[in-house]
């Protein structure tokens, strides 16, 4: 795997709960101007990876190639997890992949977490650390630089957490919820009424 010993010390390290040093498009015309060409595709897909979908080109890379299977497992553990609560069947929603012991400790604490926010960044948080330890090995290398765009995306989703606006969110999905309840049973009373 290539290197990029120039371009990975210029990058400023930044700790979970950060906020991000550099927006990911900036990341993005740097990297267009550091990174080979060739493995531009893969700076690119980290995106892809991170919402937990496949593309062949991942297979070029460890960092990729596990972050996917984690992402993928803890995925499926969460679907188990929810669904052993529910007493349904969890296969129709489960992907190929297995669950390893990190993708499940990783879900267990997510599934632990008191509110919706705190799920959040419970996962944002799991998913930092398993960048920390799929990664560890990796310095200056193009799996490090895969690794950083990550922890960007990390980092800007948590800083775009506010609580106000979350609650503002959920009320008015309730709200939309609760209208079409009663716009169903409404709409059941009339068609019984004229039945």
């Amino acid at each position: 795997m290539r290197r990029y010993w120039y371009f990975a010390s210029t990058l400023t390290s930044f700790p979970f709960g950060a906020p991000p040093p550099l927006s990911v498009e900036e990341f993005d015309v740097l990297c267009s101007r550091f990174v080979d060409q060739a493995d531009l595709v893969l700076v690119r897909h980290v995106d892809v990876v991170r919402r937990g979908e496949y593309s062949a080109c991942i297979e070029k890379s460890s960092f990729l190639k596990g972050y996917f299977e984690w992402e993928r497992g803890v995925r499926n553990a969460l679907v188990v997890l929810r669904a052993r609560a529910h007493k349904w069947d969890a296969g129709q929603w489960t992907r190929p992949g297995s669950v390893g012991s990190d993708a499940l400790q990783s879900a267990q604490a997510v599934s632990a977490a008191s509110d919706p926010l705190q799920v959040e960044l419970t996962f944002e948080h799991e998913r930092w650390n398993a960048v920390e330890r799929l990664i560890s090995l990796s310095a200056f290398e193009l799996d490090s630089i895969l690794a950083y765009k990550m922890k960007l995306l990390i980092a800007t989703r948590c800083a775009s957490f506010d609580r106000e606006r979350g609650k503002e969110g959920f009320r008015t999905l309730y709200q939309d919820i609760v209208d079409a309840a009663a716009e169903a049973a409404s709409s059941a009373l009339d068609t019984g009424v004229a039945t």
